[in-house]
């Protein structure tokens, strides 16, 4: 709603401004022939340079401020970018879109973007948005009071994704294997039903289903931060899409850092559009957004080995390290039959670079 209103306001400033700019030089060349005016009116007409529309995928089940802030705040468009966002209801489902060429650039996490770089997809990650260090996290009864208490006991989890990673991480802490543990297949939104049931003991999931688990009682025993995993909202482009679409990128980093600059200037009033999103109110969701306990990563240190790192030297950043042992991962659970052979052309800091030095 707000979007269709700010679009009519804009064509009706743009309507407004060419009549008046068409009565001005009526009144300035009063003497002129009707030729010289109309070829004056001919110009005003004149459509702007086209912009590709971009297509851009995210990923619902996690809280995605900026982007909402850039989108309805209207930051994409005052860059001059044609945008139209497609919810997907998760990361995997987006994989298949970018198969088919029909999201240009997506918003979600390493597991998913490296699944599809392995499947033969070619994208590459250009941009970080945030890290959040506790919305993944173990959550458990009261009965279990620290990580050597989850043995023989039944844990939920989504299988394959970076919560099943990060939780077996957590296991190999406590001197536990998998086997000492009962794993339960579930999706974030099926857990607290599950928990609530008695059906499962602990589960490891990722905010919003992480809060409702606590706010039945499960207490927080490990976290993503905890255990030292690498977490981190990213944004990765088809890559045939960004060659032949270089100022499309440059505008798109543009509208980034200036949605970025806005939301960290007033962060609740940027949490509106998610909040809305998700129906919770604004003391709900910035609850929510504490417990994330997110970074969010500046335009300025993505080119830093924390983060993207400097063009054409991905092995040197810790997103690279975290790629090869996910990779490793993901093999040995069967989700992929072998890892890349060569990671470094899935992380491209390119784009970032060329925007920072056309500042």
């Amino acid at each position: 709603m707000h979007q269709e209103v700010r679009r009519f306001l804009n064509r009706r400033r743009f309507l407004t401004g060419v009549s008046l700019a068409v009565c001005s030089f009526g009144l300035t060349l009063g003497c002129s022939s009707t030729t010289e005016v109309s070829s004056v009116v001919d110009e005003a007409k004149a459509p702007a340079a086209e912009v590709p529309k971009v297509r851009i995928g995210f990923q619902t089940g996690d809280i995605n401020n900026i982007t909402m802030v850039a989108y309805n705040e209207g930051y994409f468009e005052q860059v001059g970018l044609d945008v139209e966002l497609s919810p997907y209801s998760s990361g995997g489902a987006m994989v298949p879109a970018l198969a088919a060429g029909e999201v240009d650039i997506t918003w979600f996490f390493p597991f998913p973007s490296l699944t599809a770089y392995a499947t033969g997809i070619d994208i590459e990650v250009v941009l970080l948005d945030h890290a959040p260090l506790t919305a993944e996290r173990l959550i458990a009864s009261e009965v279990i009071a620290d990580l050597p208490s989850l043995k023989g006991k039944t844990i939920g989890v989504t299988i394959g994704t970076s919560g099943h990673h990060s939780l077996l991480a957590a296991l190999d802490q406590a001197g536990l294997a998998q086997n000492d543990v009962s794993l339960v297949n579930l999706k974030p939104s099926e857990m607290a039903a599950a928990y609530s049931a008695g059906k499962i003991d602990a589960a490891w999931t990722w905010e919003p289903a992480a809060g409702k688990l606590n706010e039945l009682g499960g207490q927080d025993i490990a976290t993503a931060k905890s255990i030292g995993a690498y977490a981190v909202a990213l944004w990765a482009a088809r890559k045939e899409f960004a060659e032949a679409n270089p100022d499309v990128m440059r505008k798109f980093m543009e509208a980034w850092e200036l949605a970025q600059k806005d939301y960290l200037a007033d962060p609740k009033s940027g949490q509106q559009w998610e909040a809305e999103r998700l129906n919770l109110t604004s003391e709900e969701f910035g609850a929510m957004v504490d417990r994330q306990g997110s970074t969010v990563v500046l335009m300025a240190d993505q080119l830093s080995d924390d983060w993207l790192g400097t063009p054409g030297q991905p092995e040197s950043t810790n997103l690279y390290k975290a790629y090869e042992q996910y990779a490793v991962f993901l093999v040995e659970q069967g989700r992929l039959d072998s890892a890349p052979t060569d990671l470094a052309p899935l992380i491209n800091s390119a784009y970032v670079a060329d925007y920072l030095e056309s500042k």
